[in-house]
């Protein structure tokens, strides 16, 4: 019996929804991961934070010894005083201001530091500085990485399902192609929306950002391309001496988990519709070059042929002496500039 496509599609639909990952798993994997993610803060804040402390003192120490110091400065002493400003010359414009700086490596900055190390976006604005912290970043990374990447696989899956049953809705039944069309526009804006737009609007108002300073660091947060000029949720950002702040972490990482999950899903989508039109576009060719290919095997073969009669047949009045009587329908005499007598003969054939 045959199946219709509209049904066939609905059976592997349905497939695709009982073979996805269930939401006990994703819950499991979401548990791990947030676990390795705690630990991770706990010991790079462990590793990290007491050597901050430390460098911290020696440079506010440096600074305020600079500004008491009213007679000439020795070279020597201004290219130590500017390499330890270049070390944390936040933390140096902070100090002259008088202005209230927590440490980098607590465990809400330390959390945000491993978000970056496992999802791989690698801000830059925060970096192990002892070679302690620096092995522990090696072997820490070495696993979880992996294991984000097992997360978003899964995650992915999900979004996948939500995208099927999305497909599903009727928003023009009878037409088959426009639905599809206007379905894949409702999830992409949906996403867009959700993951692009609400986050930019929120950056603005907790950052202190412009909206597209917001938008530019959602792209290049979920694109993984880390510049590190624009990093939300780090220890210096108006919420991290309040109890907001944490939440505020939290839920930054929850949107980096589902961005990076939908973003790689649009990047593995239009690949595939680059490969797909890639496919096509040689699969057209190689006919083409085929059908010109046996065209021009046809023609060949009519020409041996031809030549092949004709040479039998030459052969043949060769061979019977049929060549039947020569006539011409006229003989001309002329002489070239150095007297040399021609003849030319017009229309030479055999009867």
């Amino acid at each position: 019996m045959v199946i219709p496509d509209t049904e066939r599609n609905e059976q592997n639909e349905q497939n695709l929804d009982d073979e996805g990952p269930g939401w006990k798993r994703i819950t499991l994997l979401l548990v791990v991961a947030v676990s390795y993610l705690c630990i991770g803060a706990a010991v790079f804040q462990k590793i990290e934070g007491q050597p901050e402390i430390h460098r911290r003192h020696d440079l506010r120490t440096a600074i305020h010894k600079f500004l008491g110091n009213n007679t000439c400065v020795d070279i020597t002493e201004m290219e130590n005083f500017m390499s330890k400003i270049a070390l944390d010359s936040d933390f140096a414009l902070r100090t002259l201001r008088n202005e209230t700086i927590s440490t980098k490596w607590d465990f809400s900055g330390s959390f945000s530091f491993v978000i970056t190390v496992v999802s791989t976006i690698g801000y830059g604005n925060m970096a192990p500085r002892t070679k302690e912290g620096r092995l522990a970043l090696v072997i820490y990374a070495l696993f979880g990485i992996p294991l984000t990447m097992v997360v978003l696989s899964y995650m992915g899956q999900l979004l996948t399902r939500l995208s099927t049953k999305v497909n599903r809705l009727k928003l023009c039944s009878r037409k088959p192609v426009l639905n599809k069309v206007l379905n894949m526009v409702l999830i992409v804006c949906l996403g867009l929306t959700m993951l692009f737009l609400v986050p930019a609007f929120i950056f603005q108002q907790v950052e202190k950002w412009h909206y597209l300073d917001g938008l530019y660091y959602c792209f290049v947060t979920l694109s993984t391309i880390g510049f590190g000029d624009y990093v939300a949720a780090i220890s210096e950002n108006r919420l991290s001496d309040k109890g907001a702040g944490d939440v505020y972490r939290i839920v930054t990482f929850a949107w980096i988990l589902f961005g990076l999950a939908y973003v790689s899903l649009i990047i593995s989508y239009i690949t595939n519709v680059f490969v797909k039109r890639t496919e096509q576009v040689e699969k057209f060719t190689k006919d083409a070059l085929e059908g010109e290919i046996d065209r021009l095997q046809v023609e060949l073969k009519k020409t041996k042929t031809t030549m092949y009669q004709k040479a039998s047949s030459v052969k043949t009045n060769v061979k019977n002496k049929s060549w039947g009587k020569p006539q011409c329908d006229a003989i001309n005499e002329t002489k070239n500039k150095t007297g040399v007598q021609l003849l030319s003969v017009s229309n030479f054939r055999t009867v």
